[in-house]
């Protein structure tokens, strides 16, 4: 096993009379990225060399959050996964996710907006992206087009796919300094006139093939619908959702919803100062790219619209830009094969995530979104 300087040789949580020990393991393929590695992977076991309980395993996790020692391995690392109980239930999930969270003071995050579709398994359990197992989804900062966003999303492999479906992880201080490197001119120019992120719903019972939601959905701006509800009716109630989020909406042909936020297009870690490439872009290009919609209209061979990022005023972002963004965090991403059972705690601010294909088996992987209340821990303007 090759551990790197940056990483703790051990950490001893003792909850109770039961010590629990937190231990690296090699990830071949993790990356340094100023100076640590990315990301940091653990097992947890008991200081006797048995295996933990699932109630041993959130009690050292909880007691490793209220010591502040989970906050700094993120900030540190930029994502945490830990291998320990083994026991794949949502449920389990459920009970180490709070452990974390609740143990750092933090609270769970209220989606909205979201263009996607998710189904709850459990107290903030949620299942990823439901999309298709033959498609890509790209790297992204979760809801970072978005005006509002969690500080952190967690993961959780409740069944693993025979072949594919690997979680891969980007460093998105490392994508900053790529992009500074490779394409100045656009760090400088995204920099100064910042993102206009444009996303188009479609109307409930017009559901896209791949994607499949609309703008009714409870997640995203349907919170407040109920059956029986007439199409005027609905959309005033989803109307009072997406003021939440931006001014910029309008209602277009067959009932859609066309949403714009206009977000900066770099930030800074709170903890770190760093600056980081804080985006959906690459998420979104990719997609498109996929479906052959990087060019006007933007319509893809799904039927779907992929309206591309922009400059605030509206003026298009050039391609090569939107292409090498995309490029780069498949170079730098980090694929990790999760385990049933493993859980994944993520900085949102600092680490994009991606799902790979799969092309035997099952995958189903849960998330959970989290946020701070403490003003110093948001993110910071670049």
């Amino acid at each position: 096993m090759v551990i790197h300087s940056s990483v703790p040789k051990e950490i001893i949580s003792e909850v109770d009379g039961v010590k629990v020990a937190f231990r690296p393991i090699d990830l071949p393929n993790a990356r340094i990225v100023h100076g640590s590695q990315f990301p940091l992977a653990m097992t947890m076991t008991k200081d006797s060399g048995e295996k933990v309980t699932l109630d041993e395993a959130a009690n050292a996790i909880r007691d490793l959050s209220e010591r502040g020692i989970t906050t700094d391995l993120m900030n540190k690392h930029g994502a945490l996964v830990l291998r320990g109980p083994g026991d794949p239930s949502p449920e389990a999930f459920s009970k180490l996710v709070h452990a974390a969270e609740e143990g750092r003071g933090r609270v769970p995050y209220d989606q909205i907006g979201l263009a996607g579709s998710r189904t709850v398994h459990g107290k903030e359990v949620f299942s990823a992206s439901e999309s298709p197992p033959h498609l890509w989804i790209y790297h992204h900062n979760e809801y970072s087009r978005y005006t509002k966003f969690p500080s952190n999303i967690h993961f959780f492999c409740n069944v693993s796919a025979e072949e594919g479906g690997e979680s891969p992880f980007c460093h998105s201080g490392e994508l900053f300094d790529r992009l500074q490197e490779d394409i100045p001119e656009f760090v400088e120019e995204a920099a100064r006139r910042g993102l206009n992120s444009p996303d188009v719903y479609r109307a409930p019972g017009k559901e896209g093939k791949n994607f499949i939601f609309t703008w009714a959905g409870p997640l995203a701006f349907g919170r407040n619908i109920k059956p029986g509800d007439d199409m005027a009716t609905m959309k005033a109630k989803a109307e009072k959702e997406v003021i939440k989020l931006t001014p910029h909406f309008w209602w277009i042909e067959d009932d859609q919803l066309e949403v714009h936020q206009h977000v900066p297009a770099f930030r800074r870690h709170p903890a770190t100062g760093k600056p980081i490439f804080f985006s959906s872009i690459p998420g979104r290009y990719g997609t498109a790219l996929d479906r052959g919609a990087t060019d006007p209209p933007y319509i893809g061979d799904d039927g779907m619209a992929f309206p591309p990022a922009t400059y605030t005023d509206g003026e298009a972002i050039p391609k090569k830009y939107l292409h090498r963004a995309w490029e780069i965090s498949n170079e730098c991403q980090v694929a990790i094969k999760m385990e049933e059972g493993d859980i994944a705690l993520v900085d949102n601010y600092q680490t994009t995530h991606a799902r790979a294909p799969w092309t035997k088996g099952n995958r189903k992987v849960f998330v959970s979104m989290w946020d701070t209340l403490d003003p110093k821990e948001k993110i910071l303007d670049y």
